[in-house]
């Protein structure tokens, strides 16, 4: 856990995880009120925790925690992805120090990396950067100041024809060619399904015409779902 004195930043609580390692663990809420406020110092009623786990309370970071400490878990396990390069080193659980010595960066230079959220290391360093923290892909391009590039590149490949365009994103995002092939793929194919739907009755071309908009407007955010369902596919029903 990083000391007082460096930034601590977690991606926002996911109340799923929470429930479930809850649940897992055969816990009531009761008991995990009682060891988060043993953690803490201070009252921590159960229905907090259910607000917690039900999404409609947020905790702060310190009952995060906490929470982490009742669960047996670490705060890594009850947050969702990390978006920005603070997030990143916190959820690895490493201190500035740390982070900067295992970059090859002076802390300075991370820090201020950290600040602007903005990455510009040397082919090595960013070498480093994925292995030691495994920025999300979404944080990686983000922080390499490439999100808008992204977009216009997924844009034109589900517009036109997207084996052209794999080349240039896998330059821009840190993942498997072939699996990015593939989301690309998708893209493509979800784009031009959504375009041969126009010529049907007024209301159906409006409706696709209004979703083929929608879908290039958030095309970077299919993007990384495409990935995701790639990389970790849903689990059948039993």
């Amino acid at each position: 856990m990083p000391p007082a004195d460096d930034h601590y930043v977690l991606p926002p609580f996911a109340p799923a995880r929470a429930a479930a390692l809850r649940g897992r663990l055969g816990l009531t809420l009761g008991q995990v009120a009682w060891a988060v406020a043993a953690y803490c110092g201070s009252p921590v009623h159960p229905g907090l925790v259910e607000a917690w786990e039900n999404g409609t309370a947020t905790p702060e970071s310190g009952h995060v925690k906490a929470l982490a400490a009742a669960l047996w878990c670490s705060p890594a396990d009850l947050v969702g992805e990390a978006a920005t390069l603070a997030q990143c080193r916190t959820v690895a659980g490493l201190t500035v120090s740390e982070t900067a010595t295992a970059l090859g960066l002076t802390r300075g230079q991370w820090e201020d990396a950290e600040r602007r959220d903005r990455w510009q290391g040397t082919p090595a360093q960013t070498d480093a950067l994925l292995r030691v923290l495994c920025p999300p892909p979404a944080c990686y391009v983000a922080a390499c100041g490439n999100s808008a590039r992204l977009r216009v590149l997924l844009r034109e490949a589900a517009t036109t024809w997207w084996p052209p365009y794999a080349e240039a994103l896998a330059r821009i995002v840190p993942l498997d060619p072939a699996l990015l092939r593939h989301a690309l793929e998708r893209l493509h194919l979800t784009y031009q399904r959504w375009e041969g739907a126009a010529g049907g009755s007024p209301r159906e071309a409006a409706l696709a015409e209004a979703r083929a908009a929608d879908f290039l407007e958030r095309v970077d955010l299919y993007l990384w779902h495409e990935i995701r369902e790639a990389v970790n596919p849903p689990r059948p029903a039993s």
